[in-house]
């Protein structure tokens, strides 16, 4: 039962640096109270790294890098107190514990979003999560602009996260039952 305490804090931590690396690629106001605690988090280990504000395209890719290398760590010492290393397995969950975390990440953004778009006190945080999830949203809303009132590209593209979610979750579950 405490494995998945462990399994939850270590995605949050991956969240967490994955909410970094889209903030900084969505150009956020930097002195909103939600941006610095983030950053608050993130630096200590964000701000020794000397690619930290190298991007591709205007996509800042160095929270995903951190991200990716805290889950490899996590399942490198979870595959080693289990059983024999396994590097493939290693890789693999990493990669598909990165990409679902980044999945949920972007679910609760866009939902977050939805709900504070309906509220008229919490407008200002709906904008906050529009701009967050605007590189992820923006192509879909190129295919289906909104209609009036209604942004049906944040229910399309939640839907497709949930899909690939789903997927690599059973992906995952299927690796984990086999080694």
């Amino acid at each position: 039962m405490a494995i998945h305490y462990l399994i939850m804090f270590v995605t949050a931590v991956v969240m967490l640096f994955e909410l970094r690396a889209l903030m900084q690629s969505s150009s956020i106001d930097y002195y909103h109270p939600f941006t610095q605690a983030v950053v608050k988090l993130t630096e200590p280990l964000l701000g020794r790294l000397p690619i930290r504000n190298i991007h591709i395209k205007g996509f800042y890719y160095c929270g995903f890098i951190v991200a990716f290398i805290i889950a490899v760590v996590f399942f490198t010492v979870l595959v080693c107190l289990s059983s024999s290393i396994d590097i493939v397995l290693i890789a693999l969950a990493s990669i598909i514990m990165t990409v679902k975390s980044f999945g949920y990440l972007l679910i609760f953004l866009l939902l977050a979003q939805a709900l504070t778009s309906w509220l008229p006190n919490t407008r200002y945080l709906s904008m906050t999560f529009a701009q967050i999830t605007y590189p992820v949203v923006a192509p879909v809303q190129k295919l289906i602009p909104p209609i009036g009132m209604i942004d049906l590209s944040l229910m399309v593209v939640m839907i497709a996260l949930f899909a690939l979610n789903t997927f690599f979750g059973n992906i995952l579950g299927a690796l984990w039952y086999i080694c």
